[in-house]
């Protein structure tokens, strides 16, 4: 590497040689490579940079988080934001499964179709047992999932949970106002999520389990 390369942003306006570091890489994967933020924060929030006919291709998601979880830059990085992206539970599985993908403090995989086998592998997995910010937001996750999350064994250190627009309901309220797990929680959003129990609403607001909580969303 070039003693003047100072940053990532220098490395990405380097041409397509990238100082040295990309000379190998495919176009999609100097995609990638432009979109890692001082080797810190991988951010892909549309489906459609990928695109050059306006039209997403079949697979993407799965496809994408292969990509991403064979891509030897993203050892370094401590943010991810996948977004629109169309990942499913198989992109999720995935990406869990890395061998580059270090333990991020941050995670944001709004509109991902995920559901509730996408949230129960989030739970699950020790890559994420570093987690303090989880944005789950919009991925048809129901009372099952948010049960999942609220029992991870993986999850003790999140700080900030966004469940904002899934169905986890009052059951899956329930489930979270008696988490043992999700005890450092200091931001909780639920809004749109079907709870309907003003008993539940109280539960999440008065639970001795949550007793960091300092912001709560529900309605």
């Amino acid at each position: 590497m070039q003693d003047k390369v100072k940053n990532w942003e220098e490395l990405c306006n380097d041409g397509d040689n990238y100082a040295g570091e990309g000379k190998n890489l495919s176009p999609k994967e100097k995609i990638l490579f432009e979109n890692i933020k001082d080797k810190k924060v991988l951010k892909i929030q549309d489906a459609y940079l990928f695109s050059k006919t306006g039209k997403i291709e079949d697979g993407h998601g799965k496809n994408l988080a292969e990509m991403i979880a064979n891509f030897p830059f993203i050892k370094t990085i401590s943010s991810l934001i996948l977004t629109h992206n169309q990942l499913g539970p198989d992109g999720m599985q995935i990406l869990a499964e890395s061998a580059y993908l270090p333990k991020i403090t941050d995670l944001h995989l709004g509109s991902n179709n995920l559901g509730d086998e996408g949230a129960k592998i989030i739970a699950q997995s020790e890559v994420f047992s570093e987690l303090v910010t989880l944005n789950l937001e919009c991925n048809g996750i129901s009372a099952e999932g948010a049960k999942a999350l609220a029992q991870s064994p993986v999850l003790t250190k999140l700080e900030y949970l966004n469940l904002v627009d899934n169905r986890a309901g009052d059951e899956g309220a329930w489930a979270i106002a008696n988490s043992d797990n999700l005890s450092n929680l200091t931001y909780l959003h639920l809004g749109g999520n079907r709870v309907k129990s003003e008993e539940a609403k109280a539960a999440l607001k008065n639970s001795s389990k949550l007793s960091k909580l300092e912001k709560l969303k529900v309605f």
